[in-house]
């Protein structure tokens, strides 16, 4: 149904438009999908906002399109459209909207954006951010080289505190029982802790503070540098046979009456000093070397 012409001149273009589309229950993206209009011009020809439109040839489509979507006549319509077109300001963009869109603009402005919050927000953190780079920069203070000396320091001690470690609390406890475990005195910091090992029955009673020789009972004296780490079978004379592990750079000694075996891998890298003379280990078969006392030794 059309308006009369007394509502259409009243009216105006733009405001017959939005009114008989409001009156049918359409929505803007409605009409776009029904003409292909897209919503921004639609919005444009409801406002007689004509700067905003495309060119006169498109307009004219776009009008035509629109009454058609809306029942008018597009006759009536284009000739509106010409009309207000011709006495159209040339400051047309800068006019003042309808009062309904008035009221709406009002009532957006009024209204807080909602990403504010979010932009103090990341002002405050890069503002810090400068801040403690400044900082940094004015005294000479690297934070990435102060958390890598914390970490080394750390690790360090935990390095220290296992390296205190006697290498019989590896054993089991009957292997425990049959040793007395006793730190070297090394002359270096640097020098990793080393472990000796004594058989209780095959040792008698020393002085104490005693520099001399060894007992007469005890016949070798055997001590091992491991350049790295090693997992060495000892079998000193009846006694069980016991599997200890060592780390790189410790150091061990035992003491034998009778026979001392010790098994170790082949690729261990071990300096062995028996009785103070440096000997050189046998060649190793199956990955492993045996040397057997006194049995290596007579070959």
């Amino acid at each position: 149904m059309t308006p009369p012409a007394t509502e259409t001149e009243t009216l105006g273009l733009g405001e017959l438009l939005r009114t008989t589309r409001l009156q049918r229950g359409l929505h803007l993206d409605d009409v776009a999908e029904t003409t292909k209009i897209s919503p921004k011009n639609l919005k444009a020809m409801e406002e007689s906002d004509f700067a905003a439109l495309p060119a006169e040839v498109f307009t004219r489509g776009f009008y035509s399109l629109y009454a058609r979507c809306l029942g008018l006549d597009p006759d009536e319509v284009l000739a509106s459209y010409h009309r207000e077109r011709r006495h159209a300001p040339a400051d047309n963009h800068l006019k003042t909207p309808p009062p309904c869109r008035l009221a709406e603009n009002m009532k957006t402005l009024a209204e807080p954006p909602s990403s504010l919050p979010f932009a103090y927000f990341g002002f405050a953190l890069l503002l810090l951010l400068v801040v403690g780079a400044f900082l940094c920069w004015y005294f000479s203070f690297n934070p990435a080289s102060y958390l890598s000396y914390k970490l080394r320091s750390l690790d360090g001690q935990t390095q220290v505190e296992e390296t205190a470690l006697p290498p019989s609390a590896a054993t089991s406890g009957k292997d425990s029982a049959l040793v007395a475990p006793r730190l070297l005195e090394l002359p270096s910091l640097t020098t990793a802790t080393a472990a000796l090992i004594e058989p209780r029955q095959s040792v008698e009673p020393r002085q104490s503070d005693s520099t001399g020789p060894a007992p007469a009972a005890t016949r070798y004296h055997l001590n091992m540098a491991f350049s790295r780490d090693a997992t060495v079978s000892l079998t000193i004379d009846d006694q069980p046979t016991r599997t200890l592990n060592f780390r790189e750079g410790e150091q061990a000694s035992w003491r034998a009456v009778e026979k001392l075996v010790v098994s170790l891998p082949a690729d261990s890298r071990t300096r062995v000093v028996l009785n103070g003379i440096s000997i050189e280990l046998p060649p190793p078969e199956d990955d492993l070397i045996t040397l057997a006392i006194p049995e290596s030794l007579l070959r």
